[in-house]
């Protein structure tokens, strides 16, 4: 049975929220892994290193798997993979083995985030107007979902490794549905084609990709560390720099006040991040009108503004109320950098069908597992607050210079049209 544009958008749509509800639980819930190694951030962000590794190590082979089994058959298999690892991820009895795991996170993810771009796009194309950033929506609020959910399973003094299983196995029983709902592969064009197209040096190479892929890499890096990071900074602006590493089972043996403000932290950190996704969810919903009234230059330009003005508002140190106000002007700004540049890559003139979205989406995931590695050397050394203030760097060259680049991306479009219509 051939699936329509709009079942396929639902489809879609579910996956991302299972993804984004599996990391919003259990990113909050990280300190607690690296404080059960009794390890520092340095150490435990090699985790993240091993993951981006893996993702750069399978990029060269995600698109003929794709090619192999199709967009719809990668995203059920990828998913599987990683919705299985994950559960043995949380629960590593040693960081040698959670390293491990990471990397078979990577192995995973490259496969999985261009398989479904694919299918996204796709389905805006055939929908005939912006729908790409209400479907990343759903990361997005599957992200604020799993955060609130594991801040509230915090607060009621509860083991987070049982929230997490237990969405795990919600993801597992909503597969089916997500695998019948996608679009077949002779609705694709991309995998429709006889050949496909090698992934050459050249295309990575291709000087108005790798200024795409900047804006990718900053999207995602901002993504990737205030959703890695933000509970650890949360936890140094409460507890200081250079707090002890105590694990969450010695805590009973600290002093009342010292235990409750370590809980408190934690708290503190998931409802960050409940209010970083929150509003990533509402930039990302509303994303498509706002491409439609302003263009996508207009979006990312506005929302490189308010993201430079959450990065301060999180640097100074003022009421925790303004620093949670920080981490949402930062969810807003960051939305819609990844959905618009993913679709603005997929028609880069000059480069064959499904190229220009492999190579973005995979570059975008190892930065946003990789970035979170430099964040976390820097943060044990410098601190946090520090380390994030010198990120606004990303988002205010967006805003500088978006308008320049993907203008040349709509000249380049048009002419190919004119091209084709001859």
């Amino acid at each position: 049975m051939t699936a329509t544009p709009q079942s396929a958008r639902f489809s879609v749509s579910l996956i991302f929220l299972i993804y984004g509800t599996l990391i919003g639980s259990y990113l909050p819930y990280l300190p607690f892994v690296k404080d059960r190694f009794g390890i520092g951030e340095s150490a435990f962000s090699m985790g993240f290193l091993f993951g981006a590794i893996g993702a750069l190590v399978s990029l060269p082979l995600a698109p003929w798997i794709i090619k192999q089994i199709g967009t719809r058959r990668a995203v059920l298999l990828m998913s599987v993979l990683y919705l299985g690892t994950v559960g043995f991820l949380i629960a590593a009895p040693t960081f040698v083995v959670f390293v491990a795991l990471f990397l078979l996170v990577g192995l995973t993810i490259s496969t999985w985030e261009i398989a479904v771009n694919s299918q996204a796009s796709a389905i805006e194309d055939q929908m005939g107007r912006p729908v790409i950033s209400s479907i990343h929506g759903f990361w997005s609020l599957g992200t604020f979902i799993g955060a609130a959910l594991m801040a509230g399973w915090l607060a009621l003094k509860l083991n987070g490794v049982w929230l997490i299983w237990g969405l795990i196995g919600l993801g597992f029983l909503a597969l089916p549905t997500v695998y019948n709902g996608m679009l077949r592969r002779e609705q694709i064009p991309a995998e429709s084609t006889t050949e496909a197209a090698p992934l050459k040096l050249k295309y990575m190479l291709y000087p108005p990709l790798i200024a795409l892929a900047f804006y990718m890499v900053a999207g995602y890096m901002l993504e990737g560390t205030f959703q890695d990071w933000g509970a650890l900074l949360i936890r140094e602006l409460m507890l200081g720099r250079g707090a002890e590493i105590v694990p969450e089972h010695l805590w009973s043996l600290l002093p009342v006040e010292e235990a409750e403000l370590r809980r408190r932290a934690a708290v503190s950190g998931a409802i960050a991040l409940a209010f970083f996704t929150a509003t990533m969810t509402i930039g990302r919903l509303s994303g498509d009108l706002a491409v439609a009234r302003i263009g996508r230059a207009g979006t990312l330009q506005i929302g490189g503004v308010i993201a430079v003005i959450g990065i301060v508002l999180v640097y100074l140190p003022s009421h925790q109320l303004l620093t949670f106000i920080g981490f949402a002007c930062v969810g807003l700004g960051t939305a819609n950098i990844a959905p618009q540049v993913i679709k603005t890559a997929d028609s880069t003139p000059g480069l064959p069908a499904g190229i220009a979205i492999s190579i973005i989406t995979a570059v975008g995931f190892v930065a946003f597992l990789g970035g979170p590695v430099t964040i976390g050397f820097s943060g044990e050394r410098y601190g946090f607050r520090l380390t994030f203030l010198a990120l606004a760097i990303f988002p205010l060259v967006l805003a500088l210079t978006a308008g320049m680049l993907l203008r040349w991306f709509e000249r380049g479009r048009s002419r190919m049209h004119d091209e084709s219509q001859d």
